[in-house]
């Protein structure tokens, strides 16, 4: 839901070669089946330990952008297939940035910036 500007910032960290949408109005959103969490998966036991974990690492909490509450996904789209994809089931699901980068590759794209 964040400006172009702040996907290029995020995605220029960890995987320079991939391409993100700007969503403000949640219209993909919608399209990929994702919603709003309930307060268990926005606040649940597994969120509050992710964010430990994440903190013990020195990840710090980031500001919200766009609605807290919209749970996420990641999706790899060729043109009007989805070929891979992972829905988040709560807000501290970890991110799938190598399961991401391995169904890439296997489409022949380069993996080299995702870790």
């Amino acid at each position: 839901m964040g400006s172009p500007a702040e996907g290029e910032s995020f995605l220029g960290e960890r995987w320079p070669e991939a391409r993100a949408v700007s969503d403000p109005e949640k219209r993909l959103y919608a399209g990929f089946g994702l919603a709003r969490g309930s307060a268990g998966q926005v606040l649940g036991p597994r969120v509050w330990l992710a964010g430990l974990k994440s903190t013990l690492k020195g990840h710090g909490i980031g500001r919200p952008v766009g609605d807290p509450l919209m749970l996420s996904g990641w999706f790899l789209v060729d043109g009007d297939a989805v070929l891979w994809e992972h829905v988040h089931a709560d807000s501290g699901d970890a991110r799938r940035w190598d399961e991401l980068a391995q169904a890439w590759a296997r489409r022949g794209g380069a993996a080299s910036g995702a870790g």
